[in-house]
């Protein structure tokens, strides 16, 4: 139970959301009885068990569908049969019914930039005061604990090659690369590439996009189509040049994805 629990808040003092599924009634014949926790994180994995099997992958896919949800985070009580057929049924003979209780929590959606200069640390400052919690990855130790100094979001030391100390990325995190040079942008997009996302922006001319797409099909051996996902250039098109004026038009966009 203690492992439980710990993982959860780890989830919450990381800015992530997740889900405690709580079984708190059961009757007949059942995996396990009230009490049984489990968390379920926003990548879709989980701690500690209620029970395994067709029953804990249905309460695990019904907490991902929360967690992917803009806005969720009302409990929700669900019930469900331990029997072949029926609407709550989960396909398992033993009988029983089991009600659990979904408790969502935690920051708002995921925004992981890429960059801790100065407009990752103006855009992670203005997104969180929209409901979003910045996660900042640079390769550069001296930008990374200028961020904590800040208090910018959380933050993530990674190598020069953008793989390694890279936080994962789900399929409801928002990623905005905007880091300082042409090279640092094409590897933190290649890594992001390589996992689901909600939204996928890169800083840049078209130009520069050209560029980058060109090495990363030429060089990297991604394709087209995987790189018709990346919102290049990055933000809606309002005119500004300052790190804070680029920090508004990205988050405007954000929040344009996060509502539609």
């Amino acid at each position: 139970m203690r492992e439980v629990l710990e993982a959860f808040l780890d989830e919450l003092r990381g800015g992530r959301r997740a889900v405690l599924a709580t079984i708190v009634r059961a009757s007949g014949s059942t995996p396990r009885t009230a009490g049984a926790r489990m968390v379920v994180r926003a990548d879709g994995s989980t701690v500690g068990t209620i029970g395994g099997g067709a029953f804990e992958a249905l309460v695990a896919d019904d907490a991902g569908g929360l967690l992917r949800e803009a806005g969720a985070m009302r409990p929700v009580l669900k019930r469900y049969t331990f029997t072949e057929r029926g609407d709550d049924a989960t396909g398992m003979a033993c009988g029983g019914t089991a009600e659990v209780l979904l408790e969502v929590a935690g920051s708002g959606e995921r925004l992981v930039i890429f960059g801790a200069g100065h407009v990752g640390l103006a855009l992670a400052r203005l997104a969180a005061t929209v409901g979003f919690a910045p996660e900042l990855v640079d390769d550069r130790r001296e930008y990374c604990d200028a961020a904590r100094e800040l208090s910018a979001g959380r933050v993530w030391h990674c190598d020069p090659e953008f793989v390694v100390g890279v936080p994962p990325i789900d399929a409801a995190s928002y990623v905005a690369v905007v880091t300082r040079c042409h090279r640092s942008d094409r590897l933190a997009l290649k890594h992001v590439l390589g996992q689901p996302s909600r939204y996928v922006g890169l800083i840049g001319s078209r130009r520069k996009k050209a560029v980058i797409f060109g090495e990363l099909v030429g060089q990297d051996g991604l394709s087209p189509e995987a790189l018709a996902r990346v919102r290049c250039p990055i933000g809606l098109p309002l005119g500004g040049e300052t790190p804070e004026e680029i920090a508004v038009s990205i988050v405007a966009e954000l929040l344009q994805v996060k509502h539609a």
